[in-house]
């Protein structure tokens, strides 16, 4: 992502952006270097930027460096927090959820960059297995599909296919040398809304998929919270189990079981309408006007799905 975050640090883009990465680029022209740490620890350093953005290069807890950020620099339009190819993006996001510190942010998008010349070698090389870049595509709000430039549009079409087959709530932006309008990413408030997807299961190899839910009831909010506890708490121990008896420390074997990743929808109660919105284990549920929702939905997305279960449970149907 090296690309897309120089770009948001050098454009005279009028937003001002802090960007927490794990490291600098080469040749990324900056202004004033500072540090922060613990002790004789330093974890993460600052950087200046000449358009009025902030850059720190993380060392170690990257909602930590978030935290001193907020102390250190008072208000930014948006914070970008860049992570690994190998790390989870639902970690984080749940953060927001339950960091006290982070009171002052919301959590706007989780945005995942694939590159188009080499992810249908990572789907062909899974082995049955779900990959990290399986995971972060499921946890995606905006899918950036980057080096179109070395692929054929047949190619392009076939990655298109099998992320929605993953996640078909995503957007999906083609790209070239990482090149995005920012509008595109930014703003988008993906946690404060609940659109359904524009398509609505798709089936492929990969264990995971999408499966859209819809109903005609108005539903108690009780049994709303219940049925989703069941399937994120009381289902997960199953899986839980078997995924802690697997060798391979970034990838899970495919045992069968089923295991939510993000969850959102929109559904009415006898009180009015209320928006779901959930990241693995953890849920929220707030009250919202009911104009313009075309019908009742509850997404998941997530490693196994069960349609049977998942209807049995919330007592909804497959739309």
């Amino acid at each position: 992502g090296i690309n897309a975050e120089y770009g948001i640090l050098k454009e005279q883009h009028g937003k001002r952006i802090a960007v927490i990465v794990n490291e600098y680029g080469e040749g990324a022209a900056v202004e004033q270097p500072g540090a922060l740490g613990v002790g004789n620890e330093k974890y993460e350093e600052w950087l200046e930027m000449t358009n009025g953005c902030l850059c720190c290069a993380v060392k170690s807890n990257a909602v930590m460096a978030l935290e001193k950020l907020m102390e250190k620099s008072g208000k930014f339009d948006y914070v970008l927090i860049e992570t690994t190819g190998l790390a989870d993006p639902g970690n984080i996001g749940q953060t927001f959820w339950v960091d006290e510190g982070l009171s002052n942010l919301y959590l706007d998008g989780i945005v995942t960059l694939c590159d188009a010349y080499n992810v249908n070698k990572t789907f062909q090389e899974a082995g049955g297995k779900v990959t990290e870049c399986e995971r972060q595509i499921a946890l995606a709000d905006v899918v950036i599909l980057n080096k179109q430039d070395l692929i054929s549009d047949t190619i392009r079409d076939d990655i298109t296919r099998k992320i929605q087959g993953i996640n078909s709530s995503c957007d999906i932006q083609y790209t070239t040398y990482s090149r995005v309008d920012l509008d595109t990413i930014l703003g988008i408030q993906a946690y404060s809304s609940a659109s359904p997807p524009s398509t609505v299961e798709h089936s492929i190899s990969s264990a995971i998929s999408t499966i859209t839910l819809t109903t005609d009831s108005v539903m108690k909010r009780g049994d709303i919270e219940s049925a989703l506890e069941t399937l994120l708490w009381e289902d997960l121990d199953s899986f839980s189990n078997s995924e802690n008896n697997t060798k391979e420390s970034h990838s899970i074997e495919d045992t069968g079981g089923m295991k939510i990743l993000r969850l959102k929808g929109k559904l009415h109660t006898p009180e009015g309408w209320i928006m779901i919105q959930g990241v693995r284990d953890m849920f929220d549920i707030t009250e919202i006007k009911g104009d313009n929702i075309p019908y009742q939905h509850l997404v998941f997305i997530g490693i196994h799905l069960d349609r049977q279960r998942l209807c049995q449970v919330t007592k909804m149907r497959v739309r």
